[in-house]
């Protein structure tokens, strides 16, 4: 951990969001200096593998010339113009136009946001203003699945699933109902798939009874769960959800912060499915991190509502940085990147050689699933692989791996499950062989330690 005089300003001013003050106080924090293609330099000097992609977001890798050169340009030809107020600028309309092309046509309506957690904050808001220009008023309760990951912000926190991002800020939003996710290691309803018959998606119809049709305004999920695990679920159960969606006239969102621009092999995780969603969000991979933004896609029959309502309603909804040219600029390079490098089948051919690799990591007897779709993976851990017991959540036994991965140069996430992987699309077969071995060295240490 860094000592010098910045190391002693960061731990006296720097507010870092998810850790533990009292640590950061005390140890100080890792400083970060630079990065090139899937690596990152501390302060110190120490090489490591960015096997989380940043924070599941620098899709390209680091140090891609080609989009500071974009902000550069950009930032010296116009650095802002307020879009909320009905200015636009060339950047922000072209990035809107091509994220549009790369979806279905009937998703061409782009809000941008700076991040994720506004963008499912602004979800919120456009299912509310929805449901009452429809003159549906109570038609605004939002289902979410346990367990997941919307963004950190009260109404954002509100839909996602984990008791940590609650504890100190109850109460949460109100109108938030909660359904089984498709964890099938550890069905949450005690079923088993396939004979299950993807009764997880079926429990949005047991809300819909309780709650009544003309209560539920939508329901949000990630195609792919990420901080929750990386839950790959099975086929069929987000057509599943369309279906019952449309049955109570329901909007489907989908959560692609984390599976958007490639990841998963596709240019977004939905489209692994035969679905259109009424909604799509996106942030992280739109500029691989190189400036902050995210988004809103919305489905034709949802922008028409908003059309419909005529001259005398306003969205009043809206960001200071909605649409920041130099944003939208890095954002554009970026999907340069990523079309011209061929980076989306270049996930897909190696998706399987990474599944081959992490399957060697089951031979240890702590490491009870993996779970992989494109460059997105976990390796849940366990006490006992039979039962599939996991460890007491006070040894955290995942976030000893995680420190063992970092000593020896990989930077990966800890969660509940187990440890999470999510390297920059670019990688290679050998750089895939490096992050592999390193994360079943630290496996192997911290399982020798718990069960020696």
């Amino acid at each position: 951990m860094a000592r010098d005089a910045l190391g002693r300003l960061d731990r006296a001013h720097l507010v870092h969001g998810f850790g533990s003050p009292a640590v950061a106080e005390r140890d100080g924090t890792i400083r970060m200096v630079r990065g090139r293609g899937i690596y990152v330099w501390d302060a110190a000097g120490r090489r490591y593998v960015d096997g989380l992609s940043g924070l599941w977001n620098v899709a390209v890798g680091h140090g891609r010339a080609e989009i500071a050169r974009a902000i550069a340009k950009q930032a010296r030809l116009l650095a802002y113009a307020p879009t909320l107020l009905g200015f636009a600028t060339e950047p922000a309309v072209r990035l809107a136009a091509r994220i549009a092309k790369l979806l279905p046509k009937e998703l061409g309506h782009v809000v941008f946001t700076s991040g994720g957690s506004e963008s499912n904050e602004s979800v919120i808001r456009y299912v509310r203003a929805y449901a009452r220009l429809r003159g549906t008023p109570d038609k605004i309760r939002i289902v979410a699945l346990t367990s997941a990951y919307h963004g950190s912000s009260t109404g954002a926190a509100s839909l996602t699933g984990l008791s940590t991002f609650h504890r100190y800020y109850e109460p949460m939003m109100a109108e938030v109902d909660r359904i089984a996710r498709p964890y099938c290691y550890r069905c949450e309803l005690g079923k088993t798939y396939p004979a299950c018959g993807l009764a997880c998606a079926d429990e949005l119809e047991r809300v819909v009874a309780r709650e009544g049709a003309a209560r539920i305004g939508a329901v949000i999920v990630e195609p792919v769960q990420g901080v929750g695990g990386v839950i790959v679920p099975p086929v069929g159960w987000l057509e599943r959800l369309r279906a019952i969606c449309d049955r109570h006239d329901i909007l489907l969102v989908v959560d692609e912060v984390i599976t958007g621009f490639g990841r998963t092999g596709k240019w977004f995780g939905f489209q692994h499915a035969a679905v259109v969603p009424d909604m799509l969000v996106f942030a992280k991979g739109v500029t691989s991190g190189y400036q902050p933004l995210g988004g809103v896609v919305l489905h034709d029959r949802v922008w028409r509502e908003f059309v419909g309502a005529g001259p005398d309603f306003a969205l009043h909804h809206g960001f200071t940085y909605s649409g920041h040219p130099v944003a939208c600029a890095a954002g554009l390079a970026n999907l340069d990147i990523i079309e011209r490098e061929k980076l989306v089948a270049a996930v897909r051919a190696k998706a399987p050689y990474f599944r081959m690799r992490l399957d060697a990591l089951a031979a240890s007897p702590v490491v009870g699933e993996i779970r992989s779709i494109g460059l997105m993976a976990a390796v849940e851990i366990v006490a006992d692989k039979p039962t599939r017991r996991p460890f007491a959540a006070d040894l955290r036994v995942p976030w000893k791996i995680r420190e063992a991965a970092i000593r020896r140069g990989l930077l990966c996430r800890a969660g509940a499950e187990g440890v999470m992987l999510c390297p920059p699309l670019p990688t290679t077969r050998a750089e895939i062989d490096t992050l592999v071995g390193v994360l079943g060295e630290a496996i192997a240490e911290v399982a020798a330690g718990e069960n020696p």
